[in-house]
């Protein structure tokens, strides 16, 4: 029987033969940064998701709680091509009082290190890659 996992599958590994791809993280490196972010990081830092079946990544950023509760993402992460994070979260203190900044780049960072997961940091926004273009 072929279920949709596998049809995903199928079509992942033509696109990544297509744009000469090579994988960079697994199905368990992507659920490390998912419970990591859940349940290590101070707040759940808001992210972007670009799937290989996609044009354009998602128009919205997304909570790692969505993330969790929306099966589809995570049990088709063989289908990421990338995830952008932004570890900072606004905190309103009243309406003519500028947004509170909360910055956990370090402890991105951290988690990043300790579950050796890649990543290139740009303006303050991390670029986790499932797959990248091969060189030539």
């Amino acid at each position: 029987m072929v279920t949709d996992k596998d049809k995903l599958r199928k079509m992942v590994l033509r696109i990544v033969e297509e744009r000469r791809m090579s994988s960079i993280m697994n199905d368990t490196k992507w659920e490390e940064l998912r419970y990591a972010m859940m349940n290590e990081m101070p707040f759940q830092p808001p992210y972007t998701v670009k799937f290989l079946t996609d044009d354009a990544p998602c128009a919205e950023e997304t909570s790692w709680h969505e993330a969790y509760v929306y099966e589809g993402l995570f049990n088709a992460a063989l289908a990421i091509e990338w995830i952008k994070i932004r570890p900072v979260k606004k905190k309103s203190r009243g309406t003519l009082i500028a947004p509170e900044l909360e910055d956990a780049h370090d402890e991105l960072e951290k988690i990043l290190d300790k579950y050796n997961i890649p990543y290139e940091e740009d303006n303050g926004v991390y670029c986790i890659c499932g797959y990248r273009t091969l060189a030539g």
